[in-house]
């Protein structure tokens, strides 16, 4: 995960990419020849677009355009021997930002090793990850702890939320410095490969829309751009503040639950599934709110993203936590209707619903979930 971070906000400016119609990529890996075959795959705006080229004396060249700077990867197969499907290889390759550039690769033996001259992109990418890796490696110090610890304190839930309490401080620090560069630098393209690695489930879509617009109107143009503006867009719509979109979902019998018979109370929306464990450790917590509030006018309704298959899982689990609420789904996993009408791609998720049907707030878990209700019900 920490890898894909670090490459999902590397780029440069468009004014060195765009300053030519196409890239030629020309590679020299020593004096390799026959078979050895050079590969190049691009993610052309959400496609994969592969190119090959024969090793003469070690060179190699590829020749091409892109719309805007794309991920791609460089490959080196050094011989005829067929991949087997399933079985894993080691890979001579490496990640690299393509734009429309002149870009020089040389190595002795191998790309992976090699050095590039004239991909500006890339080497943005490598000073973004550099300065970002020792943020990241702040995850691996709370992994290692975990994995340390005794099995017995493993299952200790204090344990885990205090870890998952320092998580969260790493993560703000993360999105904090990508944010802070976007608004030092909103001439450059990293500008829009850095907040669209922000726009993860929880974030503020109407001030991230505002920082979105800080960047120069072509780079909001790009593919990513786009992107970006779309995420944005279908945020804003379970945005506080607006009306909570209505849905129905068959509960455990079968019988149909819709959001809207809740009108006149606070409503909790928990998207949750039996095989998740933030999910099922958070249980407790919701069980406790429940007993306390629910005389007051709270209710939480249950909506599981397990699949048809799991069904019976689902309910022991709804068993097993004492969940004495309302459970509904429709048993399509990730492609369950109401998580994609609330743009769920994460879970725990949750949303707030309050009497009139607006969305008041989200992803409310632990202390900030009886922060929230002990000013709704107890004016604290």
């Amino acid at each position: 995960m920490r890898k894909m971070l670090l490459t999902a906000v590397a780029a440069v400016s468009t004014m060195v990419a765009s300053a030519q119609t196409g890239y030629v990529i020309k590679g020299q890996i020593g004096k390799l020849g026959k078979p050895a075959k050079a590969f190049l795959l691009i993610n052309m705006e959400g496609k994969q677009v592969l190119d090959s080229a024969v090793l003469v004396n070690g060179a190699f060249t590829f020749r091409g355009s892109v719309p805007s700077p794309m991920e791609a990867t460089l490959r080196l197969k050094h011989d005829a021997t067929p991949e087997v499907p399933g079985k894993r290889i080691k890979v001579d390759g490496l990640a690299i930002l393509l734009g429309n550039e002149n870009i020089t690769v040389t190595g002795k033996d191998s790309i992976s090793k090699a050095t590039i001259i004239g991909s500006t992109l890339t080497d943005e990418s490598r000073k973004v990850d550099n300065f970002l890796r020792p943020i990241y490696a702040k995850y691996k110090v709370l992994e290692k702890e975990y994995s340390d610890a005794p099995e017995a304190k493993k299952q200790d839930n204090s344990f885990v939320q205090e870890l998952e309490k320092r998580a969260k401080l790493v993560e703000k620090e993360i999105f904090d410095a990508k944010i802070n560069y976007v608004k030092q630098n909103p001439d450059k393209y990293m500008a829009v490969m850095a907040l669209n690695s922000t726009l993860a489930p929880g974030f503020d879509a109407i001030e991230m829309e505002k920082v979105f617009l800080s960047i120069k109107p072509d780079l909001r143009e790009t593919y990513l751009g786009k992107l970006a503006a779309a995420r944005i867009a279908a945020f804003k719509k379970t945005q506080e503040g607006v009306e909570a979109a209505d849905f129905s979902q068959p509960d455990v019998e079968g019988k149909m639950v819709k959001l809207s018979d809740y009108r006149g109370k606070y409503v909790l929306i928990d998207f949750w599934a039996s095989w998740c464990a933030p999910c099922r450790r958070e249980n407790p917590n919701l069980v406790k709110a429940y007993e306390q509030y629910r005389a007051k006018g709270f209710e939480i309704l249950g909506v599981s993203l397990d699949k048809a298959a799991d069904k019976a899982k689902w309910i022991k689990a709804i068993a097993d936590d004492k969940l004495t609420w309302k459970q509904a789904g429709d048993m399509k996993g990730w492609e369950n209707e109401a998580a994609v009408k609330y743009d769920v791609t994460a879970i725990p998720m949750n949303y707030l619903i309050d009497p009139s049907g607006k969305i008041i707030a989200k992803y409310l878990r632990g202390a900030e979930l009886d922060a929230k209700l002990k000013q709704l019900f107890e004016g604290k």
